[in-house]
């Protein structure tokens, strides 16, 4: 075997080994709280907020164009989440990352932490919360990730869009979402 293709050769299985030591794929997501969340219209009352942040490899988001798209909307999302609808059902519960209430087995999902809290109601004092997690294919220009909040209406879970990140970014990209009343917004990406 000539010496420069075995060089490529063990230079390339390395590869996956070296993006995981480094991180490759892995995300820290902060989310910073106003003083009042999950409040709609003039309400100043303050609820709890549950985030769903979605890692979708490409299939994922070729088999679910209205999750990508943003067309479906975070009612939509939650209702077919609490009904563990098949449609979604083909997304893997590992790439389903999710702040709520509730045990790890409650959900099919990755429980990664407590819901959001207002910044008026948190003990702390602190405005973040971050979270870590791990995409896929983060390498791949169409898959993408996908950040749904249940936001309270008066009729129940507020249709909102999500946040919608595709591609994702390079790997070990910090991700900064501020959180209002109403909604999530990309603040960033450090």
């Amino acid at each position: 075997m000539d010496a420069r293709f075995r060089s490529a050769a063990l230079w390339l299985m390395g590869m996956p080994l070296l993006m995981l030591l480094v991180g490759c794929g892995n995300y820290k997501i902060t989310f910073e709280v106003a003083d009042i969340i999950n409040a709609w219209g003039d309400d100043v009352t303050r609820e709890m907020l549950d985030v769903d942040i979605l890692c979708l490899s490409k299939d994922d988001a070729e088999n679910h164009p209205a999750i990508v798209q943003g067309t479906m909307r975070a009612d939509e999302w939650f209702k077919a989440r609490d009904e563990d609808d098949p449609k979604i059902g083909d997304i893997d519960r590992k790439r389903i990352y999710a702040l709520r209430r509730g045990a790890v087995d409650d959900k099919r999902d990755t429980l990664v932490g407590e819901p959001l809290l207002s910044a008026r109601d948190r003990e702390d004092g602190q405005r973040t919360t971050t979270v870590r997690v791990s995409h896929p294919q983060f390498l791949n220009g169409k898959s993408a990730i996908v950040i749904y909040g249940r936001f309270s209406s008066r009729e129940g879970i507020a249709s909102t869009p999500p946040e919608v990140i595709q591609p994702p970014p390079a790997w070990r990209t910090d991700l900064h979402i501020k959180v209002g009343k109403a909604n999530l917004n990309l603040a960033g990406q450090q």
